[in-house]
């Protein structure tokens, strides 16, 4: 343990909440610091940096070879100019928007900005709608719903099979390189400025003006879209801002690298503003969580020596092993650190440990790490841990200007929330918005939480799972699953990046685990380590050492809600396209258990194999002499 060395100073507010318990047995929880007054206009940011900091990157493309271009805010800011003009001129406004089908990159940043900050609504789309299948449904129901009169698409070329699938006759097609079908170049927006026009367009948006829709992971059926308003996005920044430390632009400008896709909330609305809320610099990751990806983070790393860093938790993992091992990752990693963040998924205890230990091998001093809550529909923001803490899987409390209530339904405590950052209804559907709203006009996500000590509710509160993915047992017993996988991914650390829980009507708890890509590739890439159809890892030296760990779980966890019979190890990796797992890399249990029903089969089948790990009696597994130090190694 490090607990007793002190963690790196950063200035943030200690908690300051007031709770009220209703006849009900729910609670209220907000904050007692005031909001205040925000901005109307999100564009306000942007301009604002670019008086003040003219030649400061807002954008730094990151690539190999070290040629890595700028988008400063002066730049940015007069292109943009340029681009709402020619909207403007061409009758763009609040009832004629613009879609974008691509991903991070400084075109996308201009053309975001230019409409926006003249009353033009964004609908931004995950790539994989576009990129992915071949049906291209969802792309065509967002182009339905939304009715764009432009549709942008960096290369032509890429989006070709999705573009080609679309009624483009009353669409405007702006794309930046590859073929133009018909369309035309986003170099043949940019020219003459009309100052004026931009600025009368610019002073009608007010708080109540749409700006963007940006569409859920679609989970079940359909992605929803999310309608943000100005007031959303403003408020966001605000509470935002007064959480964190007082930014110094002058001397400290922030420093972030950041893969996240602006399609989604966190990446496009909660880091897109921040960076030019504190007028820093955005340096675009041009690698990513994943195996063959990360590699590029790291060599990034190294240049930018960022002020924040923020990721899921299983790229934690890729880069603590690296940390132990290049010394010149560590120093230029912790040179300019100030906090670490992480959101998607839980982040182990042990993680945080290791962490831990790096950060004082190379500061001295432990790093601050947090998380949060929100959703796309509360514009990213809700509740949000703000002070140092000795533990993870907290998401702490609510920031200023948000109301949470929490209230127990069947077992649960369900958590909801109101505030100027949180949706009104969903886009053109009236139907989902009175589904998803109570009485009182809070909105009801879904989510469950406990209080980390019930008798001190500023302590904070931990995610609970999803309401309606806890399961009764057979013999009537509720299992949480939120908590339970929580506990799960920390007791099979280091092999697992995540647990996806089974037991719906069964005797006992099973469970499918989804290993850390570094096992997984050491695994897949072995014919004889997995089944015959490849749904499952068979390997006897990995199995071993699961059950190893789950017998320590099972010992500590003896109640029929919390052990866990079954076990096995998924080799097929999880599906973007199939809704198993979103951009960001939370895993929808649902989905995963209706689309792997086989697997779920033979979790609970005696006569499936050794492969199926029995935790009621011995696995008794055949292997080689060096079985017992391949498993020691694995552990």
């Amino acid at each position: 343990m490090t607990s007793s060395i002190p963690f790196r100073p950063f200035n943030r507010p200690t908690p300051d909440i007031s709770v009220a318990q209703n006849d009900d047995g729910s609670w209220i929880v907000k904050s007692n610091i005031a909001l205040g007054e925000y901005m109307a206009n999100i564009g306000a940011y942007f301009r604002r940096a670019a008086t003040d900091y003219p030649d400061r990157p807002y954008l730094v493309q990151c690539r190999p070879g070290g040629d890595w271009p700028e988008l400063t805010y002066k730049q940015l800011q007069e292109e943009a100019d340029q681009i709402s003009s020619y909207l403007l001129a061409n009758g763009y406004g609040p009832k004629k928007s613009v879609m974008i089908l691509s991903g991070n990159s400084f075109s996308h940043a201009i053309l975001k900005v230019a409409a926006l900050q003249v009353g033009v609504p964004i609908t931004a789309c995950s790539p994989s709608y576009s990129l992915l299948g071949t049906d291209f449904s969802r792309l065509q129901y967002a182009v339905e719903l939304t009715e764009p009169g432009l549709i942008f698409a960096e290369d032509g070329d890429a989006f070709a099979d999705a573009l080609n699938a679309l009624d483009l006759s009353d669409i405007e097609l702006v794309t930046v390189t590859g073929a133009l079908y018909g369309g035309k170049r986003f170099s043949d927006m940019l020219g003459t400025t009309d100052r004026q026009a931009v600025k009368e367009a610019y002073n009608t948006v007010n708080g109540d003006s749409l700006a963007m829709i940006l569409f859920t992971s679609g989970s079940t059926g359909m992605p929803k879209a999310v309608p943000n308003t100005q007031a959303m996005l403003c408020s966001a920044q605000k509470t935002l801002e007064l959480i964190s430390e007082p930014s110094d632009p002058v001397n400290d400008p922030t420093r972030v690298l950041d893969w996240l896709p602006w399609h989604h909330t966190y990446g496009g609305t909660v880091n897109f503003f921040a960076i030019a809320r504190t007028c820093g610099t955005l340096y675009i990751d041009d690698g990513k969580p994943v195996p063959a990806l990360f590699g590029r983070t790291i060599e990034n790393l190294k240049i930018v020596s960022p002020s924040r860093f923020s990721t899921v938790p299983a790229a934690y993992s890729f880069l603590a092993d690296q940390l132990e091992e290049d010394e010149e990752l560590g120093h230029a990693f912790f040179k300019n650190l100030k906090i670490c963040q992480y959101g998607g998924a839980a982040l182990s205890q042990e993680m945080f440990e290791r962490m831990q230990h790096l950060a004082i091998k190379y500061t001295g001093m432990r790093i601050p790490f947090g998380t949060g809550w929100g959703a796309t529909e509360t514009t990213g923001t809700g509740t949000a841990v703000h002070w140092n803490s000795e533990r993870v899987g907290l998401i702490g409390l609510p920031t200023p200007g948000i109301t949470v209530k929490i209230l127990p339904v069947g077992e649960k405590l369900e958590i909801r929330i109101k505030g100027p950052n949180v949706h009104a209804g969903y886009y053109k559907r009236p139907d989902l918005t009175a589904q998803y709203f109570d009485e009182e006009g809070y909105y009801c996500i879904g989510d469950a939480v406990k209080w980390v000590d019930p008798d001190n509710p500023a302590s904070g509160m931990i995610f609970d799972g999803r309401v309606a993915e806890d399961f009764k047992l057979s013999n009537g017993t509720w299992v949480s699953t939120g908590s339970l996988r929580l506990s799960l991914v920390d007791a099979l650390d280091p092999l697992a990046r995540d647990v996806v829980i089974a037991g719906h009507d069964r005797e006992e708890i099973g469970i499918m685990i989804l290993l850390t890509e570094v096992r997984h590739k050491q695994y897949v890439e072995q014919a004889d380590a997995l089944s015959a159809d490849g749904g499952r890892i068979i390997a006897p030296s990995l199995i071993e050492a699961v059950q190893e760990k789950l017998s320590r779980y099972n010992q500590a966890n003896p109640s029929p809600s919390r052990r866990v019979g079954r076990a096995l190890i998924m080799a097929q990796p999880l599906s973007v396209d199939k809704n198993e797992i979103t951009d960001k890399q939370y895993i929808n249990q649902g989905a995963v258990l209706s689309n792997r029903a086989d697997l779920v089969a033979c979790l609970f089948n005696d006569s499936v194999g050794r492969d199926i790990i029995n935790m009621n009696k011995n696995n008794e597994m055949k292997g080689t002499s060096n079985v017992s130090n391949e498993q020691a190694d694995i552990a």
